[in-house]
C-alpha cells in the first residue's frame, strides 16, 4: 500500500476516456432537459409574434444535351454523366452572378419589402450602426468586385446580396433533372417574382454565354479568313509562276506523251535488235565459211532460203533437168544440147554473182542495223533523262498544287463555319427551361413546430457542448480507476454520492451514525472495511483519515467506517479537529480537555448506539491545537486506548488547510486520504500527497467519496 516515490507520483493519461463524458451526461441529464425545454419554450412563445413570411417556388429542368431545332453547335460541350455537372449548376443558381442580375433587373436595392427597411429608418441609430458594420466589411476604396457585370458593389448592393442569399433555397428533385428555386419574403408577390427571376437569370446566363461565344467565334473567323485568303493567293501565285517557268501546261498529258514515246522507242529498239541479231548470225555464218565454194555456200539454209537465191536455184534446176532430158535424145554436139548447156552455164554464173552481192548486202545490212540500234539506245537514254527531269518537276508541281488545294479546303471550311455562326447569331439556346413558374406564394413562416424542433436541437446540443467543455477542462477525479491512472497510489474503494449526507451541515450526530437506509453507501463502507482489514497487519491498529480540502466527506466516511468496523471488533473514533467542536454526541467534552489533563478518558468517552464503538469528541476549540497534538500526552492517550479497543480511527482536519494531519500521521500506523469525486482537483491531491511525502510520511491508500 505504500506510496511508490515522488518521481512516480503523477502518471499522465494519454488516452481520451469517453466514459467520463457519458457519465457526465448521465449525471447531469436534468440540466440537459431543462436547457432544452427552456430553449423550446422561448421559441414557442416568440414564434407567433414573428412576422409572417411567404415562399414561392419555380421549377427548372436542366439538360446538358437539349433538343435543338438546328444541328449547329452553339453551346460548349457538357457531360451530364459527371457527378460534378449538376452540383455546378446548383452552385451557379446560388452564386452572386445570378443574384446580382436579379437584384439589378428587379431593382431590389430600392425595394423596402426586400431590404427590410423604409425611409424612416435610415436616420435611426440602429440603421446607422448596421450601416457602419457593413462599411467595416468593405475595402478602403469602398467597393468590392463581384463579377464582370457589377464592377463595383455599393454597401446597399452588398446588403442586398446577403439578404438574397439568406432567403434563397435551391432544392434538386431526387433522381430527376429538375431543380426547385424557392424564395422566401414577407411580400408574397415579391417572393414569386424573385423565384421566377432567378430561373430566368440562370437561363439568360447561358444565352449570354452563347451570344458571347458566337461573337468571339465570328470575330476570330473573320480575321482568320483574311489570313487564309492571303495564304491561298500566295500559294496559287507560286504554282502559276512555276508552271510558267518550267513551261508546263498539263503535267498529265506531258506525262502520258513521254511515257508513250519511251514505249515506242523501246519497241523499235527491240525490233532492230532482233533484226541485227539475225543479220549478225547470217553474216557470222558466211564469215566462218569463206573457204567453201559457192556450191557449198548454197547448201547453207540461211543462204538457200533467201528469196532471190531460191528463185535462181529453181531456174538452175530446171536448166539442169532440160540438159539431162536433151542428152538422152541428142548428142553433145547437137545444137539444142549446146543451147541448153549454154543456158545452164549462164544461170550458174548469174547465181554466183548473186551470192557475191548477197554476202556484201548482208554485211551492209548488219552495219545498218548496228547503227540503228546505237541510235535508238541513245534516244532511249535521252528520253529517260528527260522523263526523270519531268518527274522531279512533277513532284514540285504536286507539292505546290497540294498546298493550293489545302488552302482552298481550309478556306471553304472557315467560310462554312462563318455562315453557320451568322445563321445562329439570333438563336437563343440554353441548357435549362421552366417547367413550372411560381404563380403565387404560400405562407411558410413562422413554422412553430420546425422552430421548436430546431430550438430543442440547439438547446440539447448547447447543453452537450457545455458539459463536454466542463468535462474537457475538468481536472477532478471521478473514480478509483481514474485515480489509479493518474496517481501511483492504492485505492480501498468508492463510496456513492448520498444526497441526505451531502445536504447535512454542522456536527455529526447519532442520525449520521445510522445510515443503513442507504444500502449502496453502506455496501461501499463494507467493501472499504474488508479491503482495510485484509491490508492491515496485527500491529497496525491506528488509522488516520484525512483529506486535501474541507467538505470532502472524510468525517462522514470516518464515522461510518468506524461503525462498520465496530460490528466485528472494538473501535475508538477520535475527532482531532480542535479548531471546531466536531461531533455532537451526549458528551460535549472531548480531546482538548483530555490533552489539557482536565478530564480522564472515562470522563470524555461517549458511547454510540453500537456497544463496540467509542467516540471521543474534539471538545472545546483551542488556539494552538498543534502544540497539544505534538505532546507526549497524545501518544499516551493512544496507548491507553489500545488497551480498551482493537482499532483507533482518527479523523483529522484537511491537510492543505491545517498541519494537524501531519502531526497525527507521524504516530499513526496507516494513513488514508479521502478524495471527493468530481470536486477535488488533481493538483490539490498532488499537493497534499507531496506535503506528506516532504516529511517522510506515506499515504498508504485513498478512498474515493461522493462518486456519482
Amino acid at each position: 500500500m505504500l506510496f511508490k516515490s515522488p518521481e512516480e507520483l503523477v502518471v499522465k493519461d494519454e488516452t481520451i476516456n469517453f466514459s467520463k463524458y457519458f457519465n457526465r451526461i448521465k449525471n447531469n441529464w436534468q440540466w440537459i432537459v431543462l436547457l432544452t425545454v427552456v430553449f423550446c419554450t422561448v421559441v414557442f412563445l416568440k414564434s407567433p409574434l414573428a412576422t409572417n413570411s411567404y415562399s414561392a417556388t419555380s421549377t427548372l429542368m436542366i439538360d446538358a444535351t437539349p433538343l435543338k431545332p438546328i444541328s449547329l453547335q452553339t453551346l460548349p460541350n457538357y457531360d451530364p454523366t459527371q457527378k460534378e455537372f449538376y452540383a455546378t449548376q446548383y452552385a451557379l443558381l446560388r452564386s452572386n452572378v445570378i443574384a446580382a442580375k436579379v437584384i439589378s433587373n428587379l431593382d431590389l436595392t430600392n425595394n423596402a419589402a426586400f431590404m427590410g427597411t423604409d425611409a424612416s429608418q435610415h436616420g435611426s441609430i440602429k440603421a446607422r450602426i448596421k450601416q457602419w458594420l457593413i462599411d467595416l466589411k468593405q475595402p478602403s476604396d469602398g467597393s468590392v468586385s463581384v463579377n464582370d457585370s457589377l464592377t463595383h458593389t455599393t454597401p446597399e448592393q452588398l446588403k442586398a446580396l446577403q439578404i438574397f442569399a439568406k432567403n434563397l433555397l435551391i432544392t434538386p428533385v431526387a433522381k430527376t433533372q429538375l431543380v426547385m428555386v424557392t424564395y422566401t419574403s414577407k411580400d408574397p408577390t415579391l417572393a414569386a417574382n424573385i423565384a421566377n427571376a432567378v430561373g430566368q437569370a440562370y437561363i439568360n446566363y447561358y444565352v449570354d454565354i452563347n451570344e458571347e461565344t458566337n461573337k468571339k467565334a465570328s470575330d476570330w473567323l473573320t480575321s482568320r479568313l483574311t489570313e487564309l485568303k492571303a495564304q491561298l493567293n500566295t500559294s496559287e501565285k507560286k504554282l502559276t509562276d512555276y508552271l510558267a517557268k518550267e513551261k508546263l501546261v498539263n503535267t498529265i498529258a506531258v506525262d502520258e506523251l513521254a511515257n508513250s514515246e519511251l514505249i515506242n522507242l523501246t519497241n523499235r529498239l527491240a525490233a532492230v535488235t532482233d533484226k541485227r541479231l539475225q543479220t549478225e548470225s547470217l553474216y557470222t555464218t558466211l564469215r566462218g565459211n569463206r573457204h567453201l565454194s559457192y556450191n557449198q555456200i548454197d547448201s547453207i539454209s540461211e543462204i538457200s532460203n533467201h528469196p532471190q537465191i531460191r528463185d535462181i536455184t529453181n531456174a538452175e534446176t530446171d536448166a539442169e533437168n532440160l540438159v539431162a532430158e536433151l542428152s538422152k535424145r541428142y548428142g553433145p554436139k547437137h545444137e539444142k544440147m549446146l543451147e541448153a548447156e549454154s543456158q545452164l552455164r549462164a544461170i550458174r554464173a548469174r547465181k554466183d554473182r548473186m551470192l557475191t552481192r548477197l554476202v556484201e548486202g548482208i554485211h551492209k545490212e548488219l552495219e545498218s542495223n548496228q547503227r540503228q540500234e546505237q541510235d535508238l539506245t541513245a534516244e532511249i537514254n535521252k528520253k529517260k533523262e528527260e522523263f526523270q527531269s519531268l518527274a522531279v518537276k512533277k513532284l514540285h508541281y504536286q507539292s505546290l498544287k497540294q498546298e493550293v488545294d489545302t488552302n482552298k479546303r481550309l478556306l471553304q471550311a472557315f467560310l462554312d463555319r462563318q455562315k453557320e455562326t451568322l445563321a445562329t447569331d439570333n438563336y437563343k439556346d440554353s441548357i435549362a427551361h421552366f417547367t413550372d413558374y411560381a404563380l403565387k406564394a404560400y405562407p411558410s413562416g413562422p413554422n412553430i413546430k420546425k422552430n421548436v424542433l430546431i430550438a430543442g436541437i440547439v438547446g440539447f446540443g448547447l447543453a452537450l457542448c457545455i458539459l463536454f467543455a466542463i468535462q474537457f477542462f475538468d481536472t477532478t477525479v471521478e473514480s478509483s480507476e481514474e485515480f489509479e491512472r493518474y496517481f501511483a497510489l492504492f485505492s480501498l474503494g468508492d463510496l456513492p454520492f448520498v444526497k441526505r449526507l451531502a445536504k447535512k451541515k454542522g456536527p455529526i450526530d447519532e442520525q449520521t451514525l445510522s445510515i443503513k437506509e442507504k444500502p449502496a453507501f453502506f455496501e461501499g463502507i463494507r467493501n472499504i472495511r474488508t479491503a482495510l482489514n485484509l491490508a492491515l497487519t496485527p500491529d497496525q491498529r491506528t488509522v488516520m483519515i484525512t483529506s486535501a480540502l474541507a467538505n470532502e466527506g472524510k468525517t462522514t466516511l470516518a464515522v461510518n467506517l468506524a461503525q462498520s468496523l465496530a460490528q466485528t471488533e472494538k473501535v475508538a473514533l477520535i475527532h482531532v479537529d480542535l479548531h471546531n467542536r466536531g461531533t455532537a454526541l451526549s458528551t460535549p467534552k472531548g480531546l482538548s480537555e483530555l490533552l489539557n489533563n482536565t478530564l480522564s478518558i472515562n470522563d470524555i468517552m461517549a458511547k454510540s448506539h453500537l456497544d463496540n464503538l467509542l467516540v471521543i469528541n474534539a471538545g472545546e476549540p483551542v488556539s494552538d491545537p498543534q502544540e497539544l497534538l505534538s505532546s507526549s500526552r497524545f501518544n499516551a492517550i493512544l496507548d491507553e486506548l489500545k488497551q480498551h479497543v482493537d482499532k483507533i480511527i482518527i479523523d483529522t482536519p484537511a491537510s492543505l488547510i491545517s498541519s494537524d494531519a501531519l502531526i497525527v500521521a507521524k504516530i499513526s500506523d496507516v494513513n488514508l486520504l479521502t478524495v471527493a469525486a468530481n470536486k477535488t482537483k488533481r493538483n490539490d491531491i498532488e499537493q497534499a500527497i507531496h506535503k506528506f511525502s516532504a516529511y517522510g510520511i506515506n499515504i498508504d491508500a485513498v478512498m474515493i467519496n461522493k462518486v456519482m
